[in-house]
């Protein structure tokens, strides 16, 4: 914890924006009848732009276990009381919502100080972007699809931490004055559409519209020149399901982009989501009027620009290939320089020595969230291609998940995976012929096998509880260590996947005070007692774990 009180009141600053941060301290600190401290004030700057817990504690330089102590303590129990809800019953993602039923919340609505500029703008939730790298190319072609060709309907989208946001601040700060309207939002907290349509309306017309529907924005947006940002998109799209089905009570977000896409108006949309809309991969084959754009990594130029920005020189050894390991993502890139600097002086080379990724809170919780919304065939995908550890073909995963998914059914997943970036595909030329390979970038593959691990070890843990093989799934599904596998991913899979399971077992053993051939032997007992029958893929597991002889 080596931040000071004054670098805490430069944390967040986009807050004051959106929120009457003023009266909000008084309120609160009318209710605590003490002054609220400089960090608590940062932690609630944070929580209100919607930053989690881990992602501010990596602002304040605290680890997550403080900070969540002191919010628990302090901050949380204030927020109970000013928005008058039961104690202890706030959580981070409560904050905004609670605060806004307050009253709280403000618009910025500028007037342009021009005729040349944007008639009217509403930057809502967008951040300022200060420091900005790379990206000429893409902002380039992106301006001229929205300028020239009068795109209508634009998606950006990526995985989390690639820049999308940053991207189209500056993206639309070079393309306003080309409109009357300029209207920004975020779809973090999930909204009904007639919600969303509400607030376009107001501020779009001056006024409180009765009529909230499609084909009123349409008439809207035909008789004026608006350009209107969706941030978040992905969140109306239903988890745990392949990609393209919406939320209940979300699904008019899908008729919004058709309309947009196929009807005539003089208006743009663009939406930023970390998943394609099926309905967008649908009508850009249809002409300019449409448009989607997956956006990847920075390019060397700029990622050596932001590590410079980071504090290093530009001309240390090993920065293309740290590059290289992040694929030029940019969260990935400004947390490890930051585990560079303070754990290894500096030292890329040192760092990159390691057989580890280094991930940090931040990185770790956008993939948990972009995880969390696979389906569970797409989750069986990403854990077979962090057990193989090397590009593989679709006929090499459908021979590996043949009892588990058919072919058509596995392209789907595939395809979906592919729209929500996380995975990469490779085409490989053999001899006369092409093939098409699929892998997981390292710091996909990092988390995806940490993931693995951590549930195959509750499995084991289950079986050792209960005497019994009733629980176990993945030990089914999947193989931990494959036969036919070249020599050195075989090594791989004994040293990244197996051991570190078979290292837990082990310990948990010891701690218990159970022997191990006690241990087998009842669970070879068990087996022939409840007549368990178990496939090729738990039989070799649990052998390999030494928990069936």
């Amino acid at each position: 914890m080596t931040s000071s009180p004054d670098e805490y009141d430069n944390l967040f600053p986009e807050a004051q924006q959106n929120w009457d941060l003023d009266r909000l301290y008084a309120d609160i600190e009318a209710i605590n009848t003490k002054p609220l401290r400089s960090v608590e004030k940062a932690c609630l700057r944070g929580l209100l732009c919607r930053f989690r817990p881990g992602q501010i504690a990596f602002k304040l330089n605290w680890t997550s276990g403080t900070l969540r102590v002191d919010l628990n303590k302090g901050l949380y129990r204030y927020i109970e009381a000013l928005a008058e809800q039961p104690l202890n019953t706030l959580r981070w993602d409560k904050v905004s919502e609670w605060i806004e039923a307050r009253g709280y919340k403000v618009r910025m609505v500028v007037p342009a100080e021009s005729s040349n500029g944007c008639g009217t703008t509403d930057w809502g939730e967008a951040p300022e972007v200060p420091l900005f790298f790379g990206r000429s190319q893409e902002l380039s072609d992106l301006a001229s699809w929205i300028t020239i060709d009068r795109t209508r309907l634009l998606a950006i989208w990526g995985m989390g931490g690639i820049g999308k946001t940053a991207l189209t601040v500056k993206l639309i700060e070079k393309v306003q004055g080309e409109f009357e309207y300029l209207i920004w939002r975020s779809l973090r907290d999930v909204q009904p559409i007639g919600q969303i349509l509400a607030d376009w309306f107001q501020f779009l017309t001056n006024s409180q519209e009765t009529r909230l529907d499609l084909p009123y924005l349409m008439e809207v947006l035909k008789a004026k020149r608006c350009l209107i940002v969706l941030d978040d998109f992905e969140t109306v799209m239903q988890d745990g399901e392949l990609v393209g089905l919406y939320r209940q009570g979300c699904e008019e977000y899908g008729e919004l982009l058709q309309r947009l896409g196929k009807e005539r108006h003089q208006s743009c949309l663009v939406l930023l989501s970390r998943e394609q809309p099926k309905e967008v991969a649908m009508l850009e084959g249809e002409g300019q009027f449409t448009r989607s754009f997956h956006l990847g990594g920075l390019q060397r130029k700029g990622a050596m620009k932001l590590l410079q920005a980071r504090g290093f020189s530009g001309k240390e050894n090993g920065l293309d290939a740290l590059n290289g390991q992040y694929r030029g993502n940019p969260a990935a890139l400004r947390i490890v320089s930051s585990t560079i600097q303070e754990l290894f002086d500096g030292n890329v080379s040192d760092f990159l020595k390691q057989t580890q990724l280094a991930l940090g809170d931040i990185l770790r919780n956008l993939l948990y969230e972009q995880f969390d919304r696979l389906s569970e065939l797409e989750t069986d995908v990403v854990y077979w291609l962090a057990i193989k550890r090397r590009p593989v073909s679709l006929n090499e995963l459908r021979e590996s998940m043949e009892e588990t998914s058919s072919g058509s059914e596995l392209l789907d997943a595939i395809e979906s995976l592919r729209w929500r970036s996380l995975i990469e595909k490779l085409v490989e030329k053999n001899s006369a012929k092409r093939e098409v390979l699929f892998l997981l970038e390292p710091v996909v593959l990092k988390y995806v096998s940490k993931r693995f691990i951590e549930e195959v070890g509750r499995e084991v843990k289950a079986i050792v509880t209960n005497r019994n093989f009733n629980h176990i799934l993945l030990l089914r599904s999947h193989v931990l260590v494959e036969d036919s596998a070249p020599e050195n991913i075989r090594a791989a899979q004994i040293r990244l996947m197996l051991k570190p399971i078979k290292d837990k077992l082990t310990r948990s053993l010891s701690k218990a005070g159970i022997a191990v051939d006690e241990l087998t032997e009842q669970l070879a007992i068990a087996k022939q007692e409840q007549s368990t029958t178990l496939d090729d893929y738990a039989d070799s597991n649990l052998s390999l774990l030494g928990l069936l002889i």
